[in-house]
């Protein structure tokens, strides 16, 4: 039986909103590559990585993050969601808006990231608030 993609989305959900780090590495893969691009076009190339970067952005408490998913597609052992979400650096900045691409891969009986690509939508506003600016 193939576990409930919809449930796997919103608990990796929930652990970005959180900040749960535990959560959220436990949604990826236990293999040694996992790709992901991020809004400058860097990939980084682990699962350590990836975890390395959120574990400094959830220490951040001022930041939100919502997002929806706008397609899937669910195979046997394979999933994908596009996903857009709106990103605010503190609650009362300008929402940023993001595309993200999840692809999953059934591991040990559960939907586990394989890859993440993000691109925002407005790039220089995206970079401008990363990095402080007004």
């Amino acid at each position: 039986m193939i576990p409930d993609f919809d449930a796997a989305i919103q608990a990796h959900f929930d652990a970005i909103s959180n900040r749960d780090l535990e959560a959220f590495k436990s949604h990826l893969t236990g293999r040694e590559t996992l790709y992901t691009i991020v809004q400058n076009g860097y990939a980084f190339k682990t699962p350590a990585e990836l975890v390395s970067i959120h574990q400094e952005w959830f220490k951040d408490p001022h930041w939100t993050w919502e997002g929806t998913v706008v397609h899937k597609v669910v195979g046997e052992d394979m999933a994908m969601a596009l996903v857009k979400y709106d990103y605010r650096p503190k609650p009362e900045d300008e929402k940023l808006e993001t595309w993200l691409l999840y692809v999953f891969a059934l591991e040990e009986g559960e939907w586990r990231i394989v890859h993440d690509h993000n691109t925002a939508l407005d790039f220089p506003a995206f970079a401008q608030a990363m990095s402080g600016g007004s």
